[in-house]
């Protein structure tokens, strides 16, 4: 074979081999921007030490880090993680293709940052699944959603409904997988990709759904304690604004009684001193009353 054939193939080798790469860097494009991300991006100790005890596996320790996660307790987590609506509190999000998570102190609430870690990881990862692969695992998470039949799960889906109607998947996926104990076998071996054990971070959620359940309790018992005080509050203002206006018009008639007096007729000063003491009386009471409500 002549040298100019052979470097003709070489040639045509080569430039195969170019355009292979510059497909496969086309279609893996995430994955290599993935790469680049987690190989600049340097944890802090508390990012390394929530991957750590949320269980993640290095699969899901991969999408954490690729999302650059930051844990925030400053007014600036409200810009990045914008709450639709505002009775519902936000401790997480994946925005921009980056996590932020809420810095909660609260002790009684230990693990919180360790499942909204999680939640917002799953994000990350639903995030690069293929189309076919959504709508085969979206098809498990429907069935578990509907064999589940959790009335809190039902009220969460239906905010997602109003706040993000498109995400409801992408919600479930992440909910199931860091809430639920028990899911179907599929979907378990599914999570185990993310998580080394994911009954770990459910665990942490139980613990302080715990916490969360009590203090809406509380909460509920304080509201009807309130309200009850409140219709009491109003009765008795409004006994008193009416007796206030019938002591007004007594003052009133006594006043003009008293002009018109003659001091001098017995029978009429004996008629109309009964009727002071009374009015006194009732001034006297009223008037305590009124600072009764001040104290």
């Amino acid at each position: 074979m002549k040298a100019s054939v052979v470097g003709r193939l070489i040639g045509y080798g080569v430039l195969l081999a170019g355009v292979v790469g510059i497909l496969w860097l086309v279609q893996n494009r995430q994955y290599v921007l993935d790469q680049l991300a987690v190989s600049r991006y340097q944890p802090s100790a508390e990012v390394a030490n929530l991957a750590k005890s949320s269980s993640m596996s290095s699969e899901g320790q991969f999408y954490f880090y690729a999302s650059e996660p930051k844990v925030d307790g400053t007014q600036a987590f409200n810009s990045l993680c914008d709450r639709k609506e505002k009775q519902n509190a936000i401790l997480g999000c994946y925005s921009d293709m980056k996590v932020y998570i809420y810095d909660v102190s609260n002790p009684q609430l230990d693990g919180v940052k360790e499942v909204t870690a999680s939640h917002e990881m799953l994000h990350a990862a639903w995030d690069r699944l293929s189309d076919a692969k959504k709508s085969e695992v979206g098809a498990l998470l429907e069935n578990e959603y509907k064999k589940q039949n959790d009335a809190e799960l039902n009220t969460r889906m239906e905010y997602y409904a109003r706040a993000e109607p498109a995400e409801r998947t992408n919600e479930l996926h992440s909910i199931i997988g860091t809430e639920f104990a028990s899911i179907s076998t599929e979907l378990e071996k599914y999570y185990s990709q993310y998580f080394s054990n994911r009954q770990v971070v459910v665990a942490f959620h139980q613990s302080y759904k715990k916490i969360f359940n009590d203090l809406e309790t509380q909460s509920a018992v304080l509201l009807k304690e309130i309200n009850n005080l409140k219709s009491s509050i109003t009765a008795r203002i409004s006994a008193y604004n009416a007796s206030s206006a019938q002591l007004e018009q007594e003052g009133k008639s006594l006043k003009r009684d008293y002009s018109s007096l003659d001091s001098s007729n017995s029978s009429a000063v004996n008629a109309y001193n009964p009727r002071v003491n009374p009015y006194n009386v009732k001034t006297t009471g009223l008037n305590a009353e009124y600072t009764h409500s001040q104290a």
